[in-house]
């Protein structure tokens, strides 16, 4: 996405830069064909802030450094009709720091909610039926970053998701690339 374009070039002050730090996103996603081993993305990344064209020449950049270029990754859906996870990195921390819940038995990862709230015919987010998100980048006092909220709703369902990254160790980083 980007405010404008010039044919045959990148240009990182082209891309769009939404300032979301104090901001809600909200969207409906519809996870009905993504079943195992599909991973359904929305995710920011700071192209705009980033002046050296990668590898891929476009100015993409990631945590992990998909294009020679690293900087700080919001992941807020990774999922599937079995999985959700939301993600925030800094530029140097491919892992990152997440919540969610999926990945199968040896997933070692977070687990916020579990099989009978996330997925098909389950009683919070039937995954067969288009459902809400709301991805949220409340401040603190000094306005910076204070936490990453998500939360999946579905019309018709007695209970939210919610899910809260609020002791992330690099939020400054990340106010720095939602503002």
């Amino acid at each position: 996405f980007g405010s404008e374009c010039t044919p045959g070039s990148y240009d990182n002050e082209q891309y769009l830069g939404l300032n979301l730090l104090g901001q809600t996103l909200r969207y409906t996603t519809d996870m009905s064909g993504a079943g195992c081993g599909c991973n359904v993305a929305l995710y920011l990344v700071s192209m705009r802030q980033n002046s050296k064209p990668s590898q891929c020449g476009d100015h993409y950049c990631d945590a992990n450094n998909v294009c020679g270029e690293s900087c700080a990754e919001i992941d807020i859906q990774e999922a599937n009709q079995h999985a959700w996870h939301s993600t925030l990195h800094s530029s140097l921390d491919h892992g990152g720091q997440g919540v969610g819940y999926g990945g199968g038995t040896s997933w070692d990862g977070p687990r916020d909610f579990g099989a009978q709230e996330y997925g098909p015919g389950e009683r919070c987010i039937d995954t067969t039926k288009p459902f809400q998100v709301a991805a949220s980048f409340p401040t603190a006092a000094n306005g910076m970053l204070a936490a990453m909220e998500v939360v999946l709703t579905q019309d018709g369902s007695p209970c939210p998701l919610q899910m809260k990254i609020d002791d992330y160790k690099d939020m400054s980083e990340l106010s720095a690339s939602l503002a």
